[in-house]
Protein backbone atom coordinates (compact mmCIF):
# COMPACT_ATOMS: atom_id res chain seq x y z
CA UNK A 1 0.00 0.00 0.00
CA UNK A 2 2.80 2.40 0.88
CA UNK A 3 4.59 1.52 -2.34
CA UNK A 4 1.50 2.30 -4.37
CA UNK A 5 1.14 5.74 -2.70
CA UNK A 6 4.79 6.56 -3.35
CA UNK A 7 4.35 5.62 -7.02
CA UNK A 8 1.36 7.94 -7.28
CA UNK A 9 3.33 10.76 -5.65
CA UNK A 10 6.22 10.25 -8.05
CA UNK A 11 3.82 10.30 -10.99
CA UNK A 12 2.33 13.59 -9.82
CA UNK A 13 5.75 15.11 -9.22
CA UNK A 14 6.68 14.45 -12.85
CA UNK A 15 3.76 16.55 -14.07
CA UNK A 16 3.82 19.56 -11.74
CA UNK A 17 6.41 21.13 -9.50
CA UNK A 18 5.93 21.55 -5.77
CA UNK A 19 5.20 25.27 -6.21
CA UNK A 20 2.54 24.49 -8.81
CA UNK A 21 1.01 21.92 -6.50
CA UNK A 22 0.65 24.46 -3.70
CA UNK A 23 -0.72 27.04 -6.13
CA UNK A 24 -3.39 24.59 -7.29
CA UNK A 25 -4.31 23.68 -3.73
CA UNK A 26 -4.70 27.29 -2.63
CA UNK A 27 -6.67 28.24 -5.72
CA UNK A 28 -3.92 30.15 -7.52
CA UNK A 29 -3.80 28.24 -10.82
CA UNK A 30 -6.38 26.81 -13.24
CA UNK A 31 -6.55 23.07 -12.84
CA UNK A 32 -4.78 21.40 -15.73
CA UNK A 33 -6.45 18.66 -17.80
CA UNK A 34 -3.92 15.94 -17.20
CA UNK A 35 -5.95 13.25 -15.42
CA UNK A 36 -6.81 10.09 -17.31
CA UNK A 37 -10.35 8.74 -17.82
CA UNK A 38 -9.93 5.82 -15.44
CA UNK A 39 -9.13 8.06 -12.47
CA UNK A 40 -12.08 10.34 -13.30
CA UNK A 41 -14.57 7.46 -13.41
CA UNK A 42 -13.46 6.14 -10.01
CA UNK A 43 -13.90 9.55 -8.37
CA UNK A 44 -17.38 10.31 -9.77
CA UNK A 45 -19.15 8.68 -6.81
CA UNK A 46 -17.08 10.57 -4.22
CA UNK A 47 -17.28 14.08 -5.62
CA UNK A 48 -20.75 15.13 -4.59
CA UNK A 49 -20.15 14.68 -0.88
CA UNK A 50 -16.58 15.99 -0.70
CA UNK A 51 -15.84 19.33 0.82
CA UNK A 52 -12.51 21.01 0.11
CA UNK A 53 -10.50 21.76 3.19
CA UNK A 54 -7.03 23.15 3.56
CA UNK A 55 -4.49 20.32 3.99
CA UNK A 56 -2.68 20.31 7.30
CA UNK A 57 0.29 18.13 6.28
CA UNK A 58 2.29 17.28 3.21
CA UNK A 59 0.69 13.83 2.83
CA UNK A 60 -2.75 15.41 2.82
CA UNK A 61 -1.56 17.87 0.19
CA UNK A 62 -0.72 14.90 -2.09
CA UNK A 63 -4.15 13.41 -1.50
CA UNK A 64 -5.84 16.75 -2.19
CA UNK A 65 -3.85 17.16 -5.40
CA UNK A 66 -4.83 13.67 -6.56
CA UNK A 67 -8.49 14.49 -5.91
CA UNK A 68 -8.28 17.73 -7.88
CA UNK A 69 -6.63 15.90 -10.76
CA UNK A 70 -9.07 13.01 -10.68
CA UNK A 71 -12.25 15.19 -10.54
CA UNK A 72 -11.33 17.44 -13.47
CA UNK A 73 -14.34 18.20 -15.62
CA UNK A 74 -16.98 17.21 -13.06
CA UNK A 75 -19.73 19.64 -12.00
CA UNK A 76 -18.22 20.10 -8.53
CA UNK A 77 -14.86 20.92 -9.99
CA UNK A 78 -16.55 23.56 -12.10
CA UNK A 79 -18.25 24.93 -9.01
CA UNK A 80 -14.91 25.22 -7.27
CA UNK A 81 -13.94 27.22 -10.33
CA UNK A 82 -10.58 28.37 -11.50
CA UNK A 83 -9.35 31.62 -10.09
CA UNK A 84 -9.90 34.73 -12.12
CA UNK A 85 -6.23 35.61 -12.11
CA UNK A 86 -5.03 32.76 -14.31
CA UNK A 87 -3.19 34.75 -16.98
CA UNK A 88 -0.30 37.16 -16.84
CA UNK A 89 -2.54 40.01 -17.96
CA UNK A 90 -5.15 39.43 -15.27
CA UNK A 91 -2.50 39.09 -12.56
CA UNK A 92 -0.92 42.39 -13.51
CA UNK A 93 -4.31 44.05 -13.89
CA UNK A 94 -5.32 43.18 -10.33
CA UNK A 95 -1.90 44.07 -8.99
CA UNK A 96 -1.83 47.48 -10.70
CA UNK A 97 -5.37 48.17 -9.46
CA UNK A 98 -4.26 47.37 -5.90
CA UNK A 99 -1.12 49.52 -6.15
CA UNK A 100 -2.91 52.46 -7.76
CA UNK A 101 -5.74 52.42 -5.24
CA UNK A 102 -3.35 52.36 -2.30
CA UNK A 103 -1.17 55.03 -3.91
CA UNK A 104 -4.15 57.39 -4.12
CA UNK A 105 -4.98 56.66 -0.48
CA UNK A 106 -1.40 57.32 0.64
CA UNK A 107 -1.36 60.54 -1.38
CA UNK A 108 -4.30 61.74 0.69
CA UNK A 109 -2.75 60.84 4.06
CA UNK A 110 1.03 61.30 4.01
CA UNK A 111 1.08 65.04 3.14
CA UNK A 112 -1.61 65.77 5.75
CA UNK A 113 0.35 63.84 8.34
CA UNK A 114 3.42 65.98 7.70
CA UNK A 115 1.61 69.25 8.50
CA UNK A 116 -0.58 68.11 11.40
CA UNK A 117 1.64 69.64 14.07
CA UNK A 118 1.86 72.92 12.12
CA UNK A 119 -1.80 73.55 11.28
CA UNK A 120 -3.27 72.14 14.51
CA UNK A 121 -0.80 73.48 17.06
CA UNK A 122 -3.28 74.82 19.66
CA UNK A 123 -3.68 72.46 22.60
CA UNK A 124 -1.33 70.08 20.74
CA UNK A 125 -4.26 68.80 18.72
CA UNK A 126 -2.14 67.72 15.75
CA UNK A 127 0.44 66.02 17.99
CA UNK A 128 -2.21 64.14 19.96
CA UNK A 129 -3.88 63.12 16.70
CA UNK A 130 -0.65 61.60 15.41
CA UNK A 131 -0.04 59.83 18.72
CA UNK A 132 -3.52 58.30 18.64
CA UNK A 133 -3.06 57.16 15.04
CA UNK A 134 0.00 55.10 15.87
CA UNK A 135 -1.28 54.03 19.27
CA UNK A 136 -4.33 52.45 17.67
CA UNK A 137 -2.03 51.10 14.94
CA UNK A 138 -0.14 49.14 17.61
CA UNK A 139 -3.40 47.61 18.86
CA UNK A 140 -4.45 46.86 15.29
CA UNK A 141 -1.16 45.08 14.62
CA UNK A 142 -1.79 42.65 17.48
CA UNK A 143 -5.31 41.88 16.23
CA UNK A 144 -4.63 41.99 12.48
CA UNK A 145 -3.60 38.29 12.13
CA UNK A 146 -6.95 37.23 13.53
CA UNK A 147 -8.82 39.79 11.41
CA UNK A 148 -7.05 38.72 8.23
CA UNK A 149 -7.81 35.10 9.00
CA UNK A 150 -11.53 35.66 9.53
CA UNK A 151 -12.40 38.36 6.98
CA UNK A 152 -12.27 38.78 3.24
CA UNK A 153 -9.18 40.62 2.00
CA UNK A 154 -11.05 42.98 -0.29
CA UNK A 155 -13.43 43.91 2.51
CA UNK A 156 -10.57 44.78 4.85
CA UNK A 157 -8.94 46.93 2.17
CA UNK A 158 -12.19 48.81 1.56
CA UNK A 159 -12.70 49.39 5.29
CA UNK A 160 -9.19 50.81 5.56
CA UNK A 161 -9.70 53.10 2.56
CA UNK A 162 -13.01 54.31 3.95
CA UNK A 163 -11.17 55.22 7.15
CA UNK A 164 -8.89 57.37 4.95
CA UNK A 165 -11.98 59.23 3.75
CA UNK A 166 -13.17 59.81 7.32
CA UNK A 167 -9.75 61.02 8.45
CA UNK A 168 -9.40 63.54 5.61
CA UNK A 169 -12.96 64.73 6.23
CA UNK A 170 -12.18 65.30 9.90
CA UNK A 171 -9.28 67.53 8.81
CA UNK A 172 -11.82 69.74 7.04
CA UNK A 173 -13.66 70.23 10.34
CA UNK A 174 -10.91 69.92 12.96
CA UNK A 175 -11.86 69.65 16.62
CA UNK A 176 -11.26 67.28 19.48
CA UNK A 177 -14.60 65.62 18.76
CA UNK A 178 -13.94 65.00 15.08
CA UNK A 179 -10.20 64.64 14.48
CA UNK A 180 -9.27 62.43 17.43
CA UNK A 181 -11.94 59.69 17.00
CA UNK A 182 -11.23 59.50 13.28
CA UNK A 183 -7.51 59.26 14.03
CA UNK A 184 -8.13 56.23 16.26
CA UNK A 185 -10.31 54.57 13.63
CA UNK A 186 -7.85 55.37 10.85
CA UNK A 187 -4.81 54.05 12.71
CA UNK A 188 -6.53 50.83 13.72
CA UNK A 189 -7.44 49.83 10.16
CA UNK A 190 -3.96 50.58 8.81
CA UNK A 191 -2.60 47.42 10.45
CA UNK A 192 -4.83 44.90 8.62
CA UNK A 193 -4.31 46.90 5.41
CA UNK A 194 -0.56 46.23 5.48
CA UNK A 195 -1.10 42.57 6.37
CA UNK A 196 -3.60 42.04 3.55
CA UNK A 197 -1.47 43.78 0.93
CA UNK A 198 1.48 41.55 1.85
CA UNK A 199 -0.74 38.50 1.49
CA UNK A 200 -2.10 39.65 -1.85
CA UNK A 201 1.34 40.45 -3.22
CA UNK A 202 2.48 36.98 -2.21
CA UNK A 203 -0.54 35.53 -3.97
CA UNK A 204 0.10 37.49 -7.16
CA UNK A 205 3.75 36.55 -7.10
CA UNK A 206 2.90 32.86 -6.70
CA UNK A 207 0.35 32.99 -9.51
CA UNK A 208 2.82 34.72 -11.79
CA UNK A 209 5.46 32.15 -10.90
CA UNK A 210 3.24 29.20 -11.81
CA UNK A 211 2.31 30.84 -15.12
CA UNK A 212 5.76 31.97 -16.24
CA UNK A 213 7.91 29.31 -14.60
CA UNK A 214 10.25 31.68 -12.77
CA UNK A 215 11.21 31.06 -9.16
CA UNK A 216 8.60 32.02 -6.56
CA UNK A 217 11.07 34.06 -4.49
CA UNK A 218 12.09 36.13 -7.49
CA UNK A 219 8.50 36.64 -8.62
CA UNK A 220 7.30 37.83 -5.20
CA UNK A 221 10.35 40.07 -4.88
CA UNK A 222 9.52 41.75 -8.19
CA UNK A 223 5.96 42.50 -7.11
CA UNK A 224 7.15 43.82 -3.75
CA UNK A 225 9.66 46.13 -5.45
CA UNK A 226 6.99 47.58 -7.73
CA UNK A 227 4.70 48.15 -4.74
CA UNK A 228 7.47 50.01 -2.88
CA UNK A 229 7.92 52.30 -5.89
CA UNK A 230 4.18 53.05 -5.89
CA UNK A 231 4.26 53.89 -2.15
CA UNK A 232 7.15 56.33 -2.47
CA UNK A 233 5.63 57.84 -5.60
CA UNK A 234 2.54 58.61 -3.52
CA UNK A 235 4.66 60.52 -1.00
CA UNK A 236 6.50 62.44 -3.71
CA UNK A 237 3.41 63.41 -5.72
CA UNK A 238 1.28 64.17 -2.67
CA UNK A 239 3.86 66.50 -1.15
CA UNK A 240 4.51 68.14 -4.51
CA UNK A 241 0.81 68.90 -4.92
CA UNK A 242 0.72 70.29 -1.38
CA UNK A 243 3.51 72.80 -1.97
CA UNK A 244 2.24 73.82 -5.42
CA UNK A 245 -1.19 74.56 -3.97
CA UNK A 246 -0.11 76.37 -0.81
CA UNK A 247 2.55 78.48 -2.52
CA UNK A 248 -0.16 80.37 -4.40
CA UNK A 249 -0.64 82.44 -1.26
CA UNK A 250 2.36 83.12 0.96
CA UNK A 251 0.23 84.28 3.88
CA UNK A 252 -2.64 81.81 3.54
CA UNK A 253 -5.00 84.54 4.74
CA UNK A 254 -8.63 84.11 3.85
CA UNK A 255 -10.36 85.51 6.90
CA UNK A 256 -9.46 87.82 9.75
CA UNK A 257 -11.05 86.38 12.83
CA UNK A 258 -9.92 87.34 16.33
CA UNK A 259 -8.04 84.49 17.96
CA UNK A 260 -9.76 82.93 20.95
CA UNK A 261 -8.74 80.08 23.15
CA UNK A 262 -11.29 77.68 21.69
CA UNK A 263 -10.11 78.28 18.14
CA UNK A 264 -7.62 76.11 16.31
CA UNK A 265 -4.96 78.18 14.62
CA UNK A 266 -3.90 77.12 11.13
CA UNK A 267 -1.77 80.16 10.40
CA UNK A 268 1.65 79.82 8.91
CA UNK A 269 3.99 80.80 11.73
CA UNK A 270 6.44 82.41 9.34
CA UNK A 271 3.83 84.49 7.51
CA UNK A 272 2.85 88.10 8.18
CA UNK A 273 0.02 87.42 10.60
CA UNK A 274 -1.04 90.29 12.80
CA UNK A 275 -1.01 89.75 16.51
CA UNK A 276 -4.71 90.31 16.94
CA UNK A 277 -5.75 88.40 13.85
CA UNK A 278 -5.00 84.84 12.95
CA UNK A 279 -6.23 82.44 10.31
CA UNK A 280 -8.41 80.13 12.33
CA UNK A 281 -11.05 77.51 11.93
CA UNK A 282 -14.05 79.09 13.60
CA UNK A 283 -17.09 77.07 14.52
CA UNK A 284 -18.30 73.57 15.19
CA UNK A 285 -18.62 70.50 13.00
CA UNK A 286 -21.68 71.79 11.20
CA UNK A 287 -19.98 74.83 9.67
CA UNK A 288 -21.16 75.46 6.13
CA UNK A 289 -18.85 75.18 3.15
CA UNK A 290 -20.27 78.39 1.71
CA UNK A 291 -18.51 80.45 4.36
CA UNK A 292 -15.30 80.01 2.37
CA UNK A 293 -16.85 82.01 -0.47
CA UNK A 294 -18.48 84.78 1.55
CA UNK A 295 -18.15 88.39 0.43
CA UNK A 296 -15.77 89.40 3.22
CA UNK A 297 -13.26 86.79 2.09
CA UNK A 298 -10.61 88.41 -0.02
CA UNK A 299 -9.00 85.16 -1.15
CA UNK A 300 -9.78 81.50 -1.35
CA UNK A 301 -8.60 79.22 1.40
CA UNK A 302 -5.95 77.17 -0.38
CA UNK A 303 -5.46 74.91 2.61
CA UNK A 304 -9.12 73.91 2.52
CA UNK A 305 -8.95 73.45 -1.23
CA UNK A 306 -5.97 71.16 -0.71
CA UNK A 307 -7.89 69.11 1.84
CA UNK A 308 -10.82 68.80 -0.56
CA UNK A 309 -8.42 67.57 -3.22
CA UNK A 310 -7.08 64.94 -0.81
CA UNK A 311 -10.65 63.94 0.01
CA UNK A 312 -11.30 63.38 -3.70
CA UNK A 313 -8.19 61.20 -3.92
CA UNK A 314 -9.35 59.11 -0.96
CA UNK A 315 -12.79 58.64 -2.52
CA UNK A 316 -11.21 57.69 -5.85
CA UNK A 317 -9.14 55.02 -4.12
CA UNK A 318 -12.29 53.47 -2.64
CA UNK A 319 -14.02 53.48 -6.03
CA UNK A 320 -10.99 52.05 -7.82
CA UNK A 321 -10.51 49.18 -5.39
CA UNK A 322 -14.23 48.46 -5.23
CA UNK A 323 -14.71 48.37 -9.01
CA UNK A 324 -11.39 47.25 -10.51
CA UNK A 325 -9.90 44.86 -7.95
CA UNK A 326 -11.40 41.46 -8.55
CA UNK A 327 -12.01 39.04 -5.75
CA UNK A 328 -8.52 37.89 -4.73
CA UNK A 329 -7.59 34.38 -5.79
CA UNK A 330 -6.92 33.26 -2.22
CA UNK A 331 -9.10 32.15 0.66
CA UNK A 332 -7.70 33.37 3.93
CA UNK A 333 -10.14 31.96 6.47
CA UNK A 334 -9.24 28.30 6.07
CA UNK A 335 -7.85 27.10 9.38
CA UNK A 336 -9.40 29.45 11.89
CA UNK A 337 -7.58 29.94 15.16
CA UNK A 338 -9.36 31.26 18.26
CA UNK A 339 -8.80 34.93 18.98
CA UNK A 340 -6.84 34.49 22.19
CA UNK A 341 -4.66 31.72 20.72
CA UNK A 342 -3.76 34.00 17.82
CA UNK A 343 -2.82 36.82 20.21
CA UNK A 344 -0.65 34.45 22.25
CA UNK A 345 0.98 33.19 19.07
CA UNK A 346 1.94 36.72 18.07
CA UNK A 347 2.99 37.67 21.61
CA UNK A 348 5.29 34.67 21.87
CA UNK A 349 7.84 36.44 19.66
CA UNK A 350 8.31 39.14 22.30
CA UNK A 351 9.98 36.55 24.54
CA UNK A 352 12.57 35.45 22.00
CA UNK A 353 16.24 36.31 21.99
CA UNK A 354 15.90 38.07 18.64
CA UNK A 355 13.41 40.55 20.06
CA UNK A 356 15.51 41.22 23.14
CA UNK A 357 18.50 42.05 20.96
CA UNK A 358 16.70 44.04 18.24
CA UNK A 359 13.74 45.52 20.14
CA UNK A 360 15.33 48.91 20.83
CA UNK A 361 16.66 49.19 17.28
CA UNK A 362 13.18 48.52 15.88
CA UNK A 363 11.73 51.12 18.24
CA UNK A 364 14.34 53.63 17.10
CA UNK A 365 13.21 53.33 13.47
CA UNK A 366 9.83 54.69 14.53
CA UNK A 367 11.27 57.36 16.83
CA UNK A 368 13.48 58.92 14.17
CA UNK A 369 10.52 59.06 11.77
CA UNK A 370 8.39 60.73 14.43
CA UNK A 371 10.86 63.53 15.12
CA UNK A 372 10.96 64.31 11.40
CA UNK A 373 7.16 64.46 11.20
CA UNK A 374 6.57 66.43 14.39
CA UNK A 375 9.64 68.64 14.88
CA UNK A 376 11.72 68.91 11.72
CA UNK A 377 8.78 69.84 9.49
CA UNK A 378 7.66 72.50 11.94
CA UNK A 379 11.09 73.95 12.75
CA UNK A 380 12.64 73.95 9.28
CA UNK A 381 9.38 74.17 7.34
CA UNK A 382 6.68 76.24 8.99
CA UNK A 383 8.83 78.35 11.31
CA UNK A 384 11.65 79.00 8.83
CA UNK A 385 10.54 78.66 5.21
CA UNK A 386 6.78 78.66 5.52
CA UNK A 387 4.05 76.04 5.46
CA UNK A 388 4.15 75.87 1.68
CA UNK A 389 7.72 74.54 1.73
CA UNK A 390 6.96 71.46 3.83
CA UNK A 391 5.81 69.61 0.73
CA UNK A 392 9.08 70.29 -1.08
CA UNK A 393 11.07 69.30 2.01
CA UNK A 394 9.29 65.98 2.40
CA UNK A 395 9.41 65.39 -1.34
CA UNK A 396 13.22 65.50 -1.14
CA UNK A 397 13.01 63.21 1.88
CA UNK A 398 10.89 60.63 0.01
CA UNK A 399 12.89 60.84 -3.23
CA UNK A 400 16.21 60.20 -1.51
CA UNK A 401 14.57 57.43 0.49
CA UNK A 402 13.46 55.66 -2.69
CA UNK A 403 16.83 56.20 -4.38
CA UNK A 404 18.69 54.75 -1.40
CA UNK A 405 16.43 51.70 -1.33
CA UNK A 406 17.28 51.02 -4.97
CA UNK A 407 21.00 51.47 -4.26
CA UNK A 408 20.84 49.12 -1.27
CA UNK A 409 19.13 46.57 -3.48
CA UNK A 410 22.24 46.52 -5.68
CA UNK A 411 24.75 46.55 -2.82
CA UNK A 412 22.96 44.06 -0.57
CA UNK A 413 24.88 41.05 -1.84
CA UNK A 414 28.26 42.80 -1.67
CA UNK A 415 28.11 44.37 1.79
CA UNK A 416 27.04 42.83 5.07
CA UNK A 417 24.21 44.39 7.10
CA UNK A 418 26.64 45.32 9.89
CA UNK A 419 28.36 47.73 7.48
CA UNK A 420 25.09 49.56 6.78
CA UNK A 421 24.17 49.60 10.48
CA UNK A 422 27.46 51.12 11.63
CA UNK A 423 27.51 53.76 8.90
CA UNK A 424 23.86 54.58 9.54
CA UNK A 425 24.64 54.90 13.25
CA UNK A 426 27.35 57.50 12.67
CA UNK A 427 25.33 59.53 10.18
CA UNK A 428 22.18 59.48 12.33
CA UNK A 429 24.01 60.68 15.43
CA UNK A 430 25.43 63.53 13.36
CA UNK A 431 21.97 64.44 12.06
CA UNK A 432 20.53 64.52 15.58
CA UNK A 433 23.37 66.78 16.72
CA UNK A 434 22.85 69.14 13.77
CA UNK A 435 19.11 69.17 14.44
CA UNK A 436 19.69 70.56 17.91
CA UNK A 437 22.48 73.09 17.29
CA UNK A 438 21.58 74.36 13.81
CA UNK A 439 19.19 77.29 13.51
CA UNK A 440 18.63 77.84 9.77
CA UNK A 441 17.51 81.13 8.29
CA UNK A 442 14.90 81.83 5.67
CA UNK A 443 17.57 81.86 2.94
CA UNK A 444 18.90 78.40 3.86
CA UNK A 445 16.60 76.63 1.42
CA UNK A 446 19.16 74.40 -0.27
CA UNK A 447 20.84 73.53 3.01
CA UNK A 448 17.54 72.41 4.49
CA UNK A 449 16.65 70.39 1.38
CA UNK A 450 20.06 68.69 1.48
CA UNK A 451 19.68 67.99 5.20
CA UNK A 452 16.30 66.34 4.63
CA UNK A 453 17.58 64.37 1.65
CA UNK A 454 20.36 62.93 3.79
CA UNK A 455 17.88 62.06 6.52
CA UNK A 456 15.64 60.30 4.02
CA UNK A 457 18.57 58.21 2.76
CA UNK A 458 19.51 57.19 6.32
CA UNK A 459 15.89 56.32 7.08
CA UNK A 460 15.88 53.99 4.05
CA UNK A 461 18.98 52.28 5.42
CA UNK A 462 17.35 51.68 8.81
CA UNK A 463 14.04 50.49 7.39
CA UNK A 464 15.59 48.00 4.98
CA UNK A 465 18.37 46.67 7.18
CA UNK A 466 16.49 46.30 10.46
CA UNK A 467 13.59 44.51 8.83
CA UNK A 468 15.94 42.31 6.80
CA UNK A 469 17.99 41.39 9.87
CA UNK A 470 14.83 40.62 11.84
CA UNK A 471 13.28 38.38 9.18
CA UNK A 472 16.54 36.50 8.55
CA UNK A 473 17.08 35.92 12.28
CA UNK A 474 13.54 34.87 13.17
CA UNK A 475 12.26 31.35 12.77
CA UNK A 476 8.77 32.54 11.77
CA UNK A 477 8.26 35.52 9.52
CA UNK A 478 4.70 36.60 10.37
CA UNK A 479 5.17 37.22 14.12
CA UNK A 480 8.52 38.89 13.39
CA UNK A 481 7.00 41.38 10.93
CA UNK A 482 4.12 42.14 13.31
CA UNK A 483 6.61 42.70 16.13
CA UNK A 484 8.54 45.10 13.90
CA UNK A 485 5.42 47.16 13.22
CA UNK A 486 4.45 47.16 16.88
CA UNK A 487 7.87 48.45 17.90
CA UNK A 488 7.76 51.08 15.19
CA UNK A 489 4.35 52.24 16.36
CA UNK A 490 5.53 52.38 19.98
CA UNK A 491 8.50 54.52 18.96
CA UNK A 492 6.25 56.92 17.06
CA UNK A 493 3.83 57.18 20.00
CA UNK A 494 6.63 57.83 22.50
CA UNK A 495 8.01 60.76 20.51
CA UNK A 496 4.62 62.26 19.67
CA UNK A 497 3.27 62.19 23.22
CA UNK A 498 6.59 63.23 24.74
CA UNK A 499 6.53 66.32 22.51
CA UNK A 500 3.81 67.68 24.77
CA UNK A 501 6.06 67.79 27.85
CA UNK A 502 9.66 67.48 26.60
CA UNK A 503 11.83 70.00 24.81
CA UNK A 504 13.83 69.23 21.68
CA UNK A 505 17.02 68.56 23.68
CA UNK A 506 15.45 65.81 25.76
CA UNK A 507 13.87 64.20 22.71
CA UNK A 508 17.18 64.21 20.83
CA UNK A 509 18.89 62.62 23.84
CA UNK A 510 16.12 60.02 24.14
CA UNK A 511 16.36 59.03 20.48
CA UNK A 512 20.17 59.04 20.48
CA UNK A 513 20.41 56.84 23.57
CA UNK A 514 17.85 54.41 22.14
CA UNK A 515 19.96 54.16 18.99
CA UNK A 516 23.14 53.50 20.97
CA UNK A 517 21.55 50.72 23.04
CA UNK A 518 19.86 49.27 19.96
CA UNK A 519 23.11 49.08 17.99
CA UNK A 520 24.87 47.48 20.98
CA UNK A 521 22.14 44.84 21.16
CA UNK A 522 22.47 44.15 17.44
CA UNK A 523 26.25 43.78 17.67
CA UNK A 524 25.87 41.37 20.59
CA UNK A 525 23.45 39.28 18.55
CA UNK A 526 25.78 39.39 15.55
CA UNK A 527 28.73 38.16 17.60
CA UNK A 528 26.72 35.43 19.32
CA UNK A 529 25.32 34.15 16.01
CA UNK A 530 28.68 34.33 14.24
CA UNK A 531 31.37 33.62 16.85
CA UNK A 532 34.94 34.30 15.83
CA UNK A 533 37.00 31.13 16.16
CA UNK A 534 40.69 31.68 16.91
CA UNK A 535 43.03 30.55 14.18
CA UNK A 536 45.87 28.15 14.82
CA UNK A 537 49.32 29.65 15.30
CA UNK A 538 51.28 29.37 12.14
CA UNK A 539 54.97 28.61 12.04
CA UNK A 540 57.21 31.60 11.55
CA UNK A 541 58.51 31.86 8.00
CA UNK A 542 60.78 34.34 6.37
Amino acid sequence: MMAKESEDEDQITDVVSHAEMRAMLWGRQREKNVSDNSMSSKADDQVTSYRAERPTSLSEEWKELKRLRSTDGTPENLNMGPPKTHTKGSVWKNFVALCTGLMLAFMSFLPLRNIQTSIFSDYYLGTISLGLIYGSFVIGCMISPWLVQNARPKGLILLSLISHVFFVTSNLFPSFWTLLPMSVLFGFFQAPLWSVQELLIGSYGTSYSTITGIRIERSIHQFQSVFVVFCHTAQILGNLMQSITLRFDDNYSHAKIPTEKNHITICNNSSMCQEEFHVTYDGDFGQKFMRYFAEDFEKLDYLQILKLFYLCLACCSVILIGCCLRKPDIIINKRKTPFWDKICDVSSFFRTKTFLMLGLLMTFTGMQQAIVISDVTKMYGTNTLGLGMIGYIMMCYGTSQLAMLLIIEKLQKRLKPVVFVLKGFLVTQGLLLVLYIWEPRSDSVYSILGFMSLWGAVDAVWQSQVQGILVSSAARKEPAVICYRVCQGVGLCVVFFSSIVLSLLYKVCLIGSTLVLGVIGYLVMEVSNNPVTPQENRAFSV
